[in-house]
């Protein structure tokens, strides 16, 4: 598998992370680069999120 490919699979993991769960995912960071990873990766999911309710008017 190429990496464009795997990054696509995570694109496609993470848009089903649920804003519950970012604490966890955060707080299971091995160290403080794998932290900020995270922790980029939840905000973009739940800013897209956002953006999805705020196109719909359901805010």
């Amino acid at each position: 598998m190429s990496k464009t490919e795997i990054l696509h699979e995570l694109y496609e993991q993470c848009k089903d992370i649920d804003f519950d769960e970012s604490y966890d995912i955060v707080s299971s960071a091995k160290n403080p680069d794998e932290k900020d990873f995270f922790k980029t990766v939840t905000d973009f999911i739940l800013c897209q999120k956002q953006k999805k309710v705020i196109a719909e008017k359901r805010f």
